[in-house]
């Protein structure tokens, strides 16, 4: 591993700084929440500036590495979870994959009158003239990891209740045991966004801090739309991946 800064190199030693310690962090040799060397240690460490190491500090925290609290210091951030593209699972199970308690809070839920946008995705018909409608804060052990608000189509005498959701935790194995749905594929879209000051209240962020957009319109084992779902992911806790070949 890199122990020194390339004066003559062709990136900036700022840029050289922050890859090492990226590097570090990648590695396991800081752990999540520990605090990074002080500023004089890394000047001693690296033989460059304050300015240069305010820089770099500063890149890794807009990248999610690193986060600040004031008058304590900068600390490690908590590994992003990884998703891969092509997986099909609820937030529940995801988070169960990983070894992490999966949580929520129930924000609303009941019957609405669609949006022309979620009338869209869900196929819905004219005489169609309200939806199901959940809106959950959803945690990962304890903490805010996104809001998910999610749209179903159900017949006529069919509902959900509060208690019934927070007993499955899960919607996807209700939806299975108790209307026999099956979800068994979905278009989705991922885009950046920013989180409003209420996103931001909800999730334990600052106003205007990245967020992942996802919005999936979900597939029975009928062919049938029976999901229309928007998910806004804390961006320092959550990134895509994807596996391509060729």
């Amino acid at each position: 591993m890199q122990k020194t800064i390339d004066p003559n190199g062709f990136l900036p030693r700022y840029h050289q700084l922050a890859n090492i310690l990226r590097e570090r962090i990648a590695g396991g040799k800081f752990e999540a929440h520990q605090p990074i060397p002080s500023e004089r240690q890394l000047e001693e460490i690296y033989s460059v500036s304050r300015t240069t190491i305010r820089r770099a500090i500063d890149l890794l925290i807009r990248q999610g590495f690193l986060y600040r609290e004031h008058g304590r210091g900068t600390f490690v951030s908590p590994q992003k979870l990884q998703k891969r593209i092509s997986e099909l699972t609820s937030f529940s199970e995801d988070m169960k994959q990983r070894g992490i308690i999966p949580g929520q809070k129930i924000l609303e839920i009941g019957y609405v009158q669609p949006s022309t946008k979620v009338r869209s995705h869900l196929e819905l018909p004219e005489e169609c003239k309200q939806v199901f409608r959940i809106e959950r804060l959803r945690l990962g052990d304890g903490i805010p990891m996104g809001l998910q608000t999610s749209y179903y189509i159900l017949s006529e005498g069919q509902t959900i209740s509060r208690e019934e959701l927070e007993e499955y935790g899960s919607i996807y194995q209700m939806l299975q045991e108790k209307f026999h749905l099956i979800p068994t594929e979905a278009d989705e879209t991922l885009e950046v966004t920013l989180a409003t000051p209420l996103e931001a209240s909800l999730l334990q962020i600052k106003p205007g801090s990245p967020l992942l957009l996802s919005e999936r319109t979900t597939y029975s084992q009928y062919r049938r739309v029976m999901e229309f779902v928007k998910i806004l992911y804390r961006g320092d806790r959550y990134r895509y991946f994807a596996k391509l070949t060729r």
